[in-house]
């Protein structure tokens, strides 16, 4: 039991009574441990998701979450197209490009960079697109590790491969 001392008249007030049994007031506790440390974490769980709630919900209303920038592009703008396409291109089309090689293929570049640095439309403006890229190497052989220069044409929902091409070499700069 540990005793508490009232600020109001300077007496001792056990830490188990509800009220001051001097004035009547009621005693309040302060929190020590445990309690003040899940007390803090709550705060921050809390204070976090209310902050992403909102930024969530701007995202959505004022055009800067992915559905909303996909309709923000033009139908004939290649860059933003592109560029907003790079990602996906990236993560749907890095499977069939590996089923090109013969033995085993080694991405130069970093996890999480994007595998492609070009891209241009298939056949015409409005169209799929060809992702095209060189940050692979594709082992021939003898063991040897190839350069490679790789597309893939990727539909217009961004997720359906059409075509992957590979061949040796790199991309000029």
């Amino acid at each position: 039991m540990a005793v508490l001392k009232r600020k109001q008249h300077g007496k001792e007030v056990s830490d188990k009574a509800t009220s001051c049994v001097q004035c009547g007031a009621p005693v309040v506790k302060r929190q020590t441990g445990a309690g003040k440390t899940l007390g803090g974490w709550g705060m921050l769980i809390v204070g976090s998701l209310i902050t992403w709630g909102c930024v969530s919900d701007n995202g959505a209303r004022y055009g800067s979450d992915a559905v909303n920038q996909a309709q923000s592009c033009r139908k004939d703008d290649l860059q933003c197209l592109g560029d907003q396409g790079n990602a996906a291109a990236s993560i749907y089309c890095k499977g069939p490009i590996e089923r090109l090689a013969t033995h085993t293929v080694r991405w130069t570049g970093g996890p999480y960079e994007v595998k492609f640095s070009r891209f241009r439309w298939t056949n015409s403006p409005g169209g799929p697109i060809t992702y095209i890229g060189d940050k692979a190497e594709f082992q021939n052989d003898i063991g040897v590790y190839t350069p490679i220069i790789y597309e893939c044409g990727l539909a217009s929902d961004g997720k359906t491969v059409l075509a992957v091409s590979a061949s040796a070499g790199r991309l000029p700069p």
